[in-house]
């Protein structure tokens, strides 16, 4: 099994402002009930939808252009916040995919951030979102992409994660859910995919 790449900052100033925002708004409070990390595809996940899929108020803090390592980064600085979220939801990979990280090095890396959050909130509900159908980056194809999202299921049987299956909430027309770039969802697509995270909520 490869090694997980080291958590490591986000790439744009930007990035990080939003960064420190984030760490501002849980220093101010209130805890959580529900909080989702990730990347562009979490951060853009309307809140009302959220909400009403999670049945609690729901923190995002997703960041665009996250790869899985910048998110671990970002949570060892979240993580001296004492908040006790009940649910957390991941979702992060697909730029640590279109970078051309294999399987391994994703799912280890996903691994430690699952670990990290148990370790700093202790949710009793984790659940770990595959990566949903895109179109395919340069050197990489729709096999890269179905191996990776094997590699996060098996993850979540093996750590006891609830699996958000994307592919499954988007068919059968995948593209439909997403917006003309072909890689971030549209508001089709992120009702598809709160109807399937409440369906996993409530039927475990």
């Amino acid at each position: 099994m490869n090694d997980a790449r080291p958590p490591a900052p986000p790439l744009k100033d930007t990035g990080l402002r939003h960064h420190h925002a984030m760490l501002a708004r849980l220093a101010a409070g209130p805890a959580p009930e529900a909080v989702i990390l990730g990347d562009s595809l979490a951060a853009g996940w309307p809140g009302p939808d959220l909400d009403r899929a999670t049945g609690v108020p729901t923190l995002n803090l997703g960041l665009p252009g996250d790869r899985v390592q910048t998110t671990r980064w970002r949570l060892a600085a979240m993580a001296a916040f004492a908040i006790r979220p009940r649910l957390a939801v991941a979702m992060v990979g697909t730029n640590s995919f279109a970078e051309g990280d294999d399987p391994d090095t994703v799912s280890t890396g996903l691994a430690a951030l699952v670990a990290a959050m148990r370790a700093a909130w202790a949710p009793s509900v984790v659940v770990l979102a595959t990566v949903p159908w895109r179109a395919p980056p340069p050197g990489r194809g729709e096999a890269d992409r179905l191996a990776l999202n094997d590699a996060i299921g098996a993850l979540a049987g093996r750590d006891a994660l609830r699996l958000l299956d994307c592919d499954a909430a988007l068919s059968p027309d995948p593209a439909a859910g997403l917006e003309p770039d072909r890689l971030h969802l549209n508001a089709s697509g992120y009702a598809a995919l709160s109807t399937a995270l409440a369906a996993l909520l409530r039927d475990g």
